[in-house]
């Protein structure tokens, strides 16, 4: 007789808690992140949230992977030609513009400017957030170059370039609380397609 299998997954609760997360990270900075505070705003026993994450440093990479992955989800491909290539990279400078211009980012850093230089959480969120996302591009370049589609001999150095170029002056105009530019979604399009014709001419 086959073993019983186990109580399927509960996709929801796996939701729910990365939500609830999300929620205290991006509000409150990633050290008001404790596994007591995702359980009740989460509505689960923290046997529950500890079944799926082993502490909040597990926590919090889940939450920063997953919103890394949010912004360069259109990279997940290798480009069959230049106009793929065009394309893919103004997705990813859009999703990039949106999130740097949105309020809770605008929170985060904030926050993360009273958090001790060592703490780990700097550490997790850097690793997991702006390292992915610079890996997966530059990753994502190299194969773009093999392909014949860009000239590209120092992939993580372009990829730095790039996403240095959708940074801009917005990052400065967050931490020092000015009022950013680009707020709507027209504006960020037009933005990204500016940055890529210029990436481009670059790499010709």
């Amino acid at each position: 007789m086959s073993a019983k299998a186990g109580r399927p997954t509960d996709h929801q609760k796996d939701r729910d808690i990365l939500h609830a997360a999300r929620e205290l990270v991006f509000a409150e900075g990633p050290q008001a992140l404790t596994m007591d505070k995702v359980a009740s705003l989460a509505g689960i026993s923290k046997v529950t949230l500890y079944a799926r994450y082993a502490n909040r440093y597990a926590l919090l990479q889940a939450v920063v992977s997953s919103e890394a992955f949010g912004i360069h989800k259109a990279l997940g491909r290798i480009p069959a030609s230049r106009e793929e290539l065009c394309a893919d990279l103004s997705a990813l400078v859009e999703a990039m513009t949106t999130f740097v211009c949105s309020e809770h980012h605008q929170r985060l850093m904030q926050a993360l400017g009273s958090i001790p230089q060592q703490a780990q959480d700097l550490t997790e969120v850097y690793r997991n957030g702006p390292e992915n996302t610079h890996r997966v591009l530059a990753g994502y370049l190299q194969a773009a170059a093999e392909g014949g589609l860009i000239r590209c001999p120092e992939p993580a150095q372009s990829a730095e370039m790039l996403m240095g170029m959708v940074m801009g002056l917005d990052l400065l105009r967050g931490q020092y609380r000015v009022p950013l530019e680009r707020r709507t979604s027209e504006e960020q399009r037009t933005h990204a397609q500016r940055i890529v014709t210029a990436f481009m001419l670059i790499h010709a």
